[in-house]
């Protein structure tokens, strides 16, 4: 297609974007070696133009090279001690002094706020920072906390087969009571603290002015604070591929700068001012964004057309696009390592080939003496390829970081999206005129009725089976990089037969569907996978298209967390049942953050055996509730679906003799066989004859590490063993050789970074 013939800019600032990518996941020592080997190439290219005909070739070849090192260098200045530098501030029980920007979730049981770790020990620090509660607070923008905490670095929460290297930052966990904090509001200037005050002014006139649903909806599209958005109607959007309307982007300053310049114009202002205005109020929407990337970069191109019309001159869309892309990373580095950004750069990028190659097919047409009609059908056609184009760009990072794709997009683009530009408009109507009294009552009446309409259309299509398709596969990835291997050189090479680059996503989605096919074909066991660490265990059924959680832990998250990772990466979107065998009070603040990341369907908990926990289950099924998922309380020593294939029969709690925890043992009957679930120390209980029945009637058995650790005593040689023996303690197996038939009965539990996981099928395989 030749999109850089005669755009000698955009290949430079490409070459610099790309080169900015592919440092950030290369050592020091390559870097410093490629720098040298750009710099000298660009010197041979530059001594070697005097001596060709082709000097403007060699010269943009030259420049192409010193824009490349400038990233490289760049990257080795700015990012390569970033990590070092954030580790280095790791500590215990320190002083912590800590401003408030935004708060990400709160609620009656845990909360998490992002801001600046601006001292340690009264040390400056400058860096980005989450402080995490596991009780309810109440902070605002600009609130400057003093308290005692730990300081690690995590990376992101995200189940993704793919972190950025920049994607950490440090998490603040207090070792004293929140009463304790020393809490004030910070007096000085600071441009991120200005910003998030100026989010919270508009979040108060929302509140204000609208009812609680409306007010959160409009926070989120018109700043990307989506805070106060219930995590279900959040979950819904990224299913239904809309997240790009809870984040400040192009869509958003069209749709306001497009209305401001209308009104502008039909005042009959003249076209310097309607300029002056548009920028201005393009940058304060710049700042309620917080200087998001996907905001910037679509300031940036509107402020690189401005220029050009200030020039006389007709501005390049692609140019501008590459354009900002540098600005973002030259000003701010870290920003090769957000995902927002590529996000936002590569969707734009898609739109705007799309639009190119649109646009000569329709030239061509019209001198041809082709029109095409039926402007209905065209735009219906345009919006569908618009969002088709986006979703193929963005194919890469939804593989490397996401793993999932929503296929249902193109759909509720096309229905959903026009009533969300409404609803903007809405938005921005109450933030200027909410305050009249009958003009208030009436937008804000409106903004309710349409977002009832958009919320049931978004939660419509996110239910449905088919929204979602998982890329973790290894085809996909395969497929995936080939495909964006061939667009992009289809797209730099010259072409005279442009449809070909069509047929590239059209073969690619077809391939897609084939070997997935043949995948679930081959595939269609079921797998079970066992996950201890630190004592809490997990167990995870996978097969038929369903996939069972059964926590077996004390209620830590990382028991989810890590059961969940292991779902993702045998590509389930989602969690069909997730099964408490018992109740502990952590159970409460765990399920809140793990139903706001995870697609959970139902929830089954145990009925209370006193009211301690008559008081945590009522806690967890409101949790639920509000986060869409059912509820199911089972008794028991009674058979209940799990899920569609899988049926669970747990015995009534035991206890180990001498001691008050309960022995958790349960059977599950798969269409592959039966598996059974008993502590390391089931033989000690008071239901021992019960648990050894279950044992050998089974197919597999888990000798799980819940219950109290002990040596496997007594003569159990008239215990019929099942032929897998999966163990969290080796040591407890290695002194019980009764357990293992043969030395292939046994199944190794492999030990990733302090935890256990065992994956097998049934029959030992």
């Amino acid at each position: 297609m030749g999109i850089f013939i005669k755009r000698p800019f955009c290949l430079f600032c490409f070459c610099f974007i790309a080169s900015s990518l592919l440092a950030c996941a290369l050592p020091s020592s390559i870097k410093l070696a490629l720098l040298a080997v750009l710099l000298l190439g660009a010197v041979l290219f530059f001594a070697s133009c005097y001596k060709t005909r082709r000097k403007y070739g060699f010269i943009q070849t030259a420049i192409s090279l010193i824009f490349a090192a400038l990233a490289i260098f760049e990257s080795l200045i700015f990012i390569d001690f970033r990590e070092d530098r954030l580790g280095a501030l790791e500590c215990e029980n320190a002083a912590v002094d800590f401003v408030v920007l935004s708060e990400k979730y709160s609620s009656r049981y845990s909360s998490k706020y992002e801001g600046e770790l601006w001292a340690i020990d009264g040390k400056e620090a400058r860096a980005r920072a989450y402080l995490v509660l596991d009780t309810e607070a109440d902070y605002f923008a600009g609130d400057r906390l003093v308290l005692k905490g730990n300081v690690s670095l995590i990376e992101s929460e995200s189940s993704s087969v793919f972190k950025f290297p920049l994607d950490t930052a440090l998490e603040i966990t207090p070792v004293i009571e929140k009463d304790l904090f020393i809490v004030s509001e910070y007096d000085g200037f600071d441009i991120s603290v200005l910003c998030a005050r100026l989010r919270a002014c508009v979040k108060d006139i929302f509140v204000s002015r609208l009812d609680k649903d409306s007010a959160a909806m409009s926070l989120g599209v018109l700043t990307g604070d989506d805070s106060m958005i219930e995590r279900q109607t959040v979950r819904d959007f990224r299913r239904a591929g809309l997240s790009h309307i809870l984040a400040v982007s192009g869509l958003h300053l069209s749709v306001i700068l497009g209305v401001v310049e209308l009104l502008l114009r039909k005042l009959c202002v003249s076209k310097g001012k309607r300029c002056v205005t548009v920028g201005v109020l393009s940058l304060f929407l710049l700042m309620l964004s917080g200087f998001s990337p996907s905001a910037c970069r679509a300031v940036l191109m509107l402020l690189c057309a401005y220029f050009c019309y200030a020039l006389a001159r007709e501005p390049d869309t692609l140019t501008s696009l590459c354009t900002a892309g540098m600005i973002i990373l030259l000003l701010s580095p870290i920003s090769v390592g957000s995902i927002s950004f590529w996000l936002s750069f590569l969707a734009t990028l898609g739109i705007v080939l799309y639009a190119e190659l649109l646009g000569d097919r329709r030239r061509r047409r019209e001198g041809k003496g082709k029109i095409i009609r039926f402007s209905l059908v065209k735009r219906v056609f345009g919006a569908l390829a618009v969002t088709l184009s986006a979703n193929v760009f963005i194919c890469v990072i939804s593989w490397l970081c996401f793993g999932e794709i929503s296929v249902i997009s193109p759909l509720s683009n096309l229905l959903v999206a026009p009533l969300c530009e409404i609803y903007l408009i809405l938005t921005v109507a109450v933030l200027a005129l909410g305050a009249i009294p009958f003009v208030g009552a009436a937008l804000s009446f409106a903004a309710s009725i349409l977002l009832g309409v958009i919320s049931e259309l978004v939660r419509w299509f996110s239910s449905l089976g088919f929204s979602v398709v998982s890329l973790r596969y290894a085809f996909a990835g395969i497929i995936i990089c080939i495909t964006a291997v061939l667009l992009t050189v289809l797209f730099i090479v010259k072409l005279r037969k442009r449809f070909i680059i069509a047929l590239v996503p059209v073969m690619s989605a077809l391939v897609f569907c084939v070997c997935l096919g043949v995948y679930n074909f081959v595939n269609s066991s079921v797998k079970v996978a066992y996950i201890n660490q630190d004592g809490s265990d997990s167990l995870v059924i996978a097969g038929s298209g369903k996939c069972a959680l059964i926590d077996v832990s004390d209620g830590v998250y990382s028991s989810f967390y890590n059961a969940y990772e292991w779902a993702s990466g045998e590509a389930f979107v989602e969690i069909e049942s997730v099964v408490l065998t018992h109740y502990h009070a952590r159970h409460i603040s765990t399920l809140d953050r793990f139903f706001g990341g995870a697609m959970v369907r139902n929830l089954c908990i145990p009925a209370p055996e006193d009211l301690d926990e008559l008081a945590v289950m009522r806690d967890i099924i409101s949790l639920a509730t509000d986060s869409g998922v059912a509820v199911r309380i089972y008794e028991d020593e009674k058979v209940f679906s799990v899920c569609d294939g899988f049926d669970m029969f747990k015995l009534e709690n035991g206890k180990r003799e001498g001691s008050e925890r309960k022995i958790i043992s349960f059977s599950l009957a798969t269409r592959d066989g039966i598996l059974t679930y008993a502590d390391s120390s089931w033989h000690n209980s008071d239901t021992k004859e019960d648990i050894a029945h279950f044992i050998s009637s089974s197919d597999a058995l888990v000798l799980g590490a819940h219950g109290p650790e002990g040596i496997i005593e007594g003569d159990l040689s008239s215990v019929k063993y099942p032929p897998v023996v999966v163990g969290a303690n080796i040591d407890v197996l290695a002194r019980a050789p009764l357990l293992v038939k043969s030395e292939s009965s046994l199944l190794i539990v492999k030990d990733e970074d302090d935890m256990r996981i065992c994956e097998f099928k049934f029959g030992g395989e």
